[in-house]
């Protein structure tokens, strides 16, 4: 964002925070859906700082400004914002909650919109808010209040076929009647679209790189459901592949639905609720339980179905990204090769195939000290073109029919391993150890990803290094690129189940100097080992750069790894590949 802009639309958004009486506003990223990811003219986050990461928040006081975003962001929030303008905080540590408790900027009244805070960070808010002695208003969001936005609604909604999905929505939704049953609950609120788009065996475009329909729903025990939301081909489509038994309602009727029936008790996720929808529940139902969605589980364990699925959507995936790789490494050293070039040449790839129907996510091509932004996007002004002594990290993904992908390979743009700094060797093995030693690893039932993250980080860690990010997120089925409630990180807390999709992405980054992450989706599966439950299966399929990889660090074993791994990616696409591919895929997986 231009800086001049910047600056005075804050300077308009002070004056209307001392016209409210206030002084400061809350603005985090999430919307009125609470969404990782958002159509664009929901970004008030990116429109009032520059920001356009995925996670952050930010405090606008009468005469101060704070940001807070995680560790996939702390070089690229500098790069976007107005150094000047704002104090720069960790999301995690120290958090904003720890942050109010200190109260910097000595705030007395501090501004909020509802509809964009979570019922648990609303409670957390205002927990600290009030041992400080700061009162929390409730607001309209200042933001829209100078923003002119023009609202995209009414985009296209398609039916999620029997053959993709793998289970009908009557059966999903008997599933949740006999919940509510179980747990003698009258109704249950389904907040996240990609949960309601999952049950009701829906997909749509309302966001670029995510097939949901914003909505959200209320089912009954009696199976009985009243869907919430501002797009309007939903109705007609809805009723003809499930029944007019659905009541279609605009989002903003929340309240007067809830208002006029006769609600004896509702379920709804604090974490995922807005405050303002969980205080309607409040003051309109008799009894409110604050319970995890049971539908983000059963979302997350796949059936077999929706694993074939996700193994076809990766061989289609890694089609398209090994031919773009031959691309890349073959092309003549006289070519200039940028970083939206291969964002570009990448994206061609994979239209080919008739079942691609977006990317997941933004391409993230960054090469040298660009691939140390954990999240960068390439632009015009920060355009790069790949040299030889460079690495370039590319992460990209899709989505098909059949499934989701995401995977990230590091390239070393040097022909030859000898002109690679042996740093960059050294630390890219250290991560490929970390990538290996957690595809290998069995484990009994009830391990939520705490030592997977530990197994992936231990030999970064052993030389002084390490990566601030997760180890692994959870990934939908032709849904969400970043999915619940499974990851692999130091803060996992949910046990792994059979049939759940997570990354497998441990990396280290020199800001300023380059990044590296290697990344393959898996699956967890049964295990083989007679004392252990579980493991994993990976999905991916894309050759490993062997010019980066130092043979002498790694075990006998991870050698067997990385041989079986590179052997099985050879044999899977080596069919749809053209001679020259075929050629160029043999070196590049051919044993070390």
């Amino acid at each position: 964002m231009n800086n001049s802009k910047n600056i005075n639309r804050i300077k308009k958004l002070r004056k209307l925070i001392s016209d409210n009486q206030l002084d400061a506003f809350l603005i985090p990223h999430e919307d009125e859906f609470l969404s990782e990811y958002l159509p664009k003219y929901t970004e008030r986050l990116k429109w009032i700082t520059g920001f356009t990461g995925s996670a952050g928040l930010s405090i606008i006081s009468t005469n101060k400004a704070a940001i807070f975003v995680d560790g996939r962001y702390t070089t690229q929030v500098k790069l976007e914002t107005f150094n000047k303008a704002f104090d720069y905080f960790h999301l995690i540590n120290p958090g904003l909650f720890k942050w109010i408790e200190k109260n910097p900027y000595k705030l007395k009244r501090l501004g909020f919109d509802p509809r964009t805070i979570s019922q648990s960070n609303y409670k957390a808010l205002n927990y600290s808010c009030a041992k400080k002695g700061i009162k929390l208003i409730e607001s309209k969001n200042l933001i829209d209040e100078l923003w002119n936005r023009k609202k995209e609604r009414n985009n296209k909604v398609a039916i999620h076929e029997l053959k993709y999905s793998g289970l009908s929505s009557s059966k999903k939704r008997n599933k949740i009647v006999s919940y509510l049953k179980k747990h003698k609950v009258n109704s249950l609120f389904i907040s996240q679209p990609e949960n309601l788009c999952w049950l009701l065996n829906i997909r749509g475009n309302d966001l670029e790189h995510t097939p949901i329909v914003r909505s959200s729903a209320v089912i009954t025990k009696d199976n009985s459901i009243t869907i919430f939301t501002d797009n309007k081909n939903i109705k007609g489509k809805i009723h003809q592949w499930i029944g007019k038994e659905i009541e279609i309602l605009n989002f903003n009727n929340i309240k007067n639905f809830i208002s006029k029936t006769n609600f004896k008790s509702i379920q709804f996720d604090p974490n995922y609720t807005p405050s303002n929808i969980a205080k309607i529940f409040n003051n309109f139902i008799l009894e409110t339980f604050e319970r995890d969605d049971p539908i983000t589980l059963l979302k997350a364990c796949k059936n077999s179905t929706e694993i074939n699925g996700s193994r076809k959507a990766h061989l289609i995936d890694g089609i398209a990204l090994t031919k773009f790789l031959c691309w890349l490494d073959t092309s003549s050293s006289e070519t200039r090769i940028d970083e939206l070039t291969t964002c570009e040449e990448l994206l061609k790839y994979r239209k080919r195939s008739k079942s691609f129907k977006s990317l997941s996510f933004n391409t993230i091509s960054g090469t040298g000290s660009n691939g140390a932004i954990i999240h960068y996007k390439s632009n015009k002004k920060s355009n790069k073109f790949l040299k030889e002594n460079d690495l370039f990290l590319l992460d990209s993904g899709g989505q098909y029919k059949y499934g989701t992908t995401d995977v990230t390979r590091t390239i070393s743009i040097a022909k030859d391993q000898k002109k690679i700094d042996y740093e960059k060797i050294i630390n890219f093995t250290l991560v490929l150890k970390g990538h290996i030693a957690l595809a290998l690893e069995h484990f009994k039932y009830g391990e939520t990803g705490l030592k997977l993250d530990y197994l992936a980080r231990k030999f970064l860690k052993k030389n002084g290094l390490n990566f601030d990010h997760g180890t692994g997120h959870g990934v939908g089925s032709y849904l969400g690129v970043h999915e619940g409630p499974q990851n692999i990180s130091p803060r996992s807390r949910i046990i792994l189940e059979k049939g759940m999709i997570v990354s497998n992405e441990p990396g280290y980054y020199k800001e300023n100097e380059y990044g590296i992450r290697i990344e393959n989706l898996v699956t967890v599966v049964k295990s083989k080992n007679k004392n252990k439950d579980l493991t994993m299966e990976t999905l991916t399929l894309a050759p490993i750069d062997k010019k980066l990889i130092d043979k002498s660090l790694l075990t006998k074993k991870e050698i067997s790894w990385l041989n079986n791994y590179h052997n099985k990616v050879y044999r899977k696409l080596n069919p749809y590949l053209n001679k020259k591919e075929k050629l160029w895929l043999k070196n590049s997986t051919k044993a070390i």
